[in-house]
């Protein structure tokens, strides 16, 4: 992760007002000097970094405060506006946002982005890299998507409540002082990859950060206290499902045996028998293994494939009678190699899907479900 001075400015060794500290609790940076860290905790208007290597001031220090207008994170993912266009406050019709709301940005324009996301009405709201616009010097935004392109990749762990990186998925008190780290809400990470979920733990692998007694780069952290922002790279699945089953025991569909468990299923078969209001399941056996062609490689890929088929059917009460089309569901590893899937996919282990809502825009479904679906997974 590099940090990229934007003026003149003081790395400093608590985040004090350069005025008041020594000469050796300072160190002046010069505008366009670049700083290789491990990480940053956001203070509000300090960061705490963390070099990669000590190389300021007496060149054994690591942690350091920075003002943080003062300085800008490098990106590799790039905002192209290919119109000209309105950086927005809010996802909304310009028309129903005053002028300190909005800020016109003309075609060609490029920025680098710390992060985007979908957002209403076809928008996406994206979090400029080095950038303040405005009246108000903001580096969120929100702009129609159409009208920009975004290209490149990069994937960060946010820390949303003071938590705990462990070298396994177990209770703190469970682990030596050497098999944890504690991180601070406001710590961001660069990921190189993240992956299985074990006890409600996601494994993570950081880029350039190596912590603790044993410098270890690869920890489990527990789900509810961060968020991962970005995009995989090189994730463009291009997968669809064969056909709409309908759940239908009448006509059962073709039988499929699962490792580890007894039961023969049905293609037309629900998965989930009965909702919790009683009504027959919607989604069946055969949306989920691609019309009984992807047969679960082990039972836990079955128990993923149950997990996601529950958060279908709530899915499907919060939009009534709308019908939702299901992509793709489990994808076994050449699959998914086949299609352009990430290595670390969770459609490999049955737990993730890729649908849509009829008549509703994808990214309206994500803002709607982005606050309901809390720390149960995560919704691109």
């Amino acid at each position: 992760m590099y940090l990229r001075a934007k003026q003149d400015t003081y790395f400093k060794k608590s985040p004090n007002q350069a005025s008041v500290l020594s000469e050796a609790d300072k160190v002046l940076v010069a505008s366009g000097q670049t700083i290789d860290i491990q990480y940053y905790v956001d203070l509000g208007d300090h960061w705490q970094v963390v070099l990669a290597a000590p190389t300021l001031g007496d060149s054994t220090t690591l942690t350091w405060f920075v003002y943080e207008p003062d300085v800008e994170l490098k990106s590799s993912v790039t905002l192209t506006v290919t119109s000209d266009t309105l950086f927005k406050q809010e996802p909304k019709l310009s028309s129903q946002l005053n002028n300190a709301q909005k800020v016109l940005v003309k075609g060609g324009t490029q920025y680098e982005l710390l992060s985007y996301l979908p957002a209403a009405s076809n928008h996406l709201k994206i979090t400029l890299a080095g950038a303040n616009l405005g009246p108000d010097k903001r580096h969120t935004w929100y702009v129609y998507q159409p009208d920009v392109k975004v290209s490149g990749s990069r994937q960060e762990l946010k820390v949303v409540s003071d938590t705990l990186l462990k070298s396994q998925p177990q209770l703190s008190s469970e682990l030596g002082a050497s098999d944890k780290v504690f991180l601070k809400k406001g710590t961001t990470f660069l990921l190189n990859s993240y992956g299985e979920v074990e006890r409600n733990h996601l494994k993570v692998s950081l880029e350039g950060a190596f912590l603790g007694a044993q410098n270890r780069n690869t920890w489990y952290v527990y789900i509810p206290d961060v968020e991962v922002a970005g995009n995989l790279p090189g994730n463009q699945p291009n997968d669809t499902a064969s056909s709409k089953q309908l759940a239908s025991p009448k006509d059962l569909g073709k039988a499929m045996r699962f490792p580890g468990l007894s039961t023969v299923y049905y293609t037309n078969y629900p998965i989930i028998w009965k909702t919790q209001n009683g009504e027959p399941g919607n989604f069946t056996w055969g949306e989920a293994t691609h019309n009984g062609t992807r047969i679960p490689e082990h039972k836990n890929v079955v128990y993923g494939i149950v997990r996601v088929a529950q958060a279908l059917e709530d899915i499907r009460q919060l939009y009534g009678s709308r019908a939702i089309t299901i992509n793709s569901w489990y994808r076994p590893k050449a699959i998914n190699a086949a299609v352009g899937g990430a290595s670390l996919s969770r459609h490999l282990q049955g737990d993730a899907v890729d649908f849509t809502i009829a008549g509703i825009h994808p990214y309206d479904v994500y803002k709607r479900l982005d606050g309901w679906w809390g720390s149960r997974g995560r919704i691109g």
